[in-house]
């Protein structure tokens, strides 16, 4: 099946493709929000947001919120948010020492309980059959035809594999998995089957 696909960006890029309709959105606002979550079969998100020092990236939890609101008032269900490993500080204990004190706890740390916050409002939920895909580092090397193995027990990475993806990796897996029901309400990490390229 072929899905039309709306990319709701707050800034759109020079991006080209007749199943593709670039719109500009501010996703803060829930009244510009729901002219476009009402088009929509499904609604995907692969935002992010500048890193923060002292306290958890809001940006996540809030878009969580609005999109709930929204897509409820529309009857819309299925929702696919791009978060990242280790958004579940107990699967840091899996992470070499320079990565977890460094890198995780210092670099990303409050971007990764942004993340953490939008997955545990999105557990509250009841009307969204949402799939949150959890990429280990990214890349920008070609889609590729690898297999993915994926890690849904709550440890948030997926232990012996590659801790690098291809970003165009993670967007095959996220439309793999629309009408996927066995990932609905799921918080899913995801790795690549042998090396990846970076």
């Amino acid at each position: 099946k072929q899905w039309y696909q709306r990319r709701v960006a707050i800034t759109a890029g020079e991006i080209e493709n007749e199943n593709l309709d670039v719109a500009k959105c501010n996703i803060f606002d829930k009244e510009d929000l729901k002219q476009h979550v009402e088009k929509a079969d499904v609604v995907m998100s692969c935002l992010g947001f500048a890193l923060a020092w002292s306290e958890p990236v809001p940006q996540f939890r809030e878009i969580s919120m609005n999109l709930s609101e929204v897509m409820k008032e529309f009857g819309k269900r299925r929702v696919i948010f791009m978060h990242s490993w280790y958004t579940n500080t107990d699967s840091w204990s899996n992470a070499s020492f320079i990565m977890r004190n460094v890198f995780l706890r210092l670099v990303i740390g409050q971007v990764l309980a942004g993340m953490r916050l939008s997955e545990q409002f999105l557990e509250t939920t009841d009307h969204l059959d949402y799939t949150c895909v959890l990429p280990a580092g990214l890349s920008n090397e070609p889609v590729t035809e690898k297999p993915f193995t994926v890690n849904d027990d709550g440890q948030s990475i997926v232990p012996g594999c590659p801790s690098m993806i291809n970003r165009a990796d993670v967007a095959r897996y996220m439309l793999d998995v629309i009408e996927d029901e066995s990932s609905y309400r799921k918080i899913r990490a995801i790795a690549v089957d042998g090396p990846v390229s970076k």
